[in-house]
């Protein structure tokens, strides 16, 4: 009798990874993590060279997301789609210096916030796990600073930008109950350049360039709801 009560919680185990009800309904999630930017910053120095800044910055990470899943009638493939709402948390600032070693003023980089719209297409490896991809476009508000620039009146100004381009990554749900994901997600974004101020003035004989180009990497722990 001692050995059938031992047995009881294994079984019970062992049948709920094996049936599950098919992943299938609107989600919920919430979504912690880290963000790495590489803030990647060119500008016309004192001499009239374009310098090439690029800085590194990780920070904390909070977001959350609403899609849909559907798991296909009788396979394990998963189709869907997300809207996320990311809060990377970054901020920079660093000095310009030319390549001659000359500082040429600051710059604060902030990134408050990025929304991604995405497609979702996964494949559950057991009735539980799930493994996906997605890719979409995504929004992110940016903010640059310029402080203290050389020959320039006045010299410092507040740029507000929203940049946009192609995202994508992957991750992984487990279906604590039928209704409870627990997921790690890794998602990419590098969105096309911009130009965040008028290059009016000049440097060294020539009209001074700015061009911002980042890219963020973000891996995140999910906590999901389906209804």
């Amino acid at each position: 009798m001692r050995t059938f009560y031992k047995l009881v919680p294994a079984v019970f185990f062992f049948t709920t990874c094996l049936f599950a009800d098919p992943v299938r309904g609107m989600f919920a999630s919430l979504n912690l993590g880290a963000s790495v930017a590489f803030q990647n910053h060119d500008y016309t120095g004192p001499t009239g060279a374009v310098d090439k800044q690029k800085k590194t910055k990780i920070a904390p990470s909070f977001g959350v997301s609403l899609g849909l899943l559907n798991q296909i009638e009788k396979t394990k493939a998963v189709v869907g789609g997300e809207v996320s709402f990311t809060l990377p948390q970054s901020r920079q600032k660093y000095a310009l210096n030319a390549s001659s070693g000359t500082a040429d003023g600051n710059l604060t980089i902030k990134n408050p916030y990025i929304l991604g719209v995405y497609g979702i297409a996964g494949l559950m490896l057991t009735p539980k796990l799930m493994l996906y991809g997605k890719a979409g476009y995504a929004w992110m508000k940016t903010e640059l600073k310029y402080t203290d620039l050389r020959n320039e009146n006045p010299n410092f100004q507040t740029y507000k930008k929203t940049m946009s381009g192609l995202g994508g990554g992957a991750g992984a749900n487990y279906l604590l109950t039928n209704k409870i994901m627990l997921g790690a997600e890794y998602v990419y974004y590098a969105p096309k350049s911009i130009t965040p101020r008028n290059n009016n003035s000049s440097q060294g004989g020539q009209l001074r360039k700015f061009v911002y180009h980042p890219s963020i990497h973000s891996l995140s722990m999910k906590l999901s709801m389906l209804f």
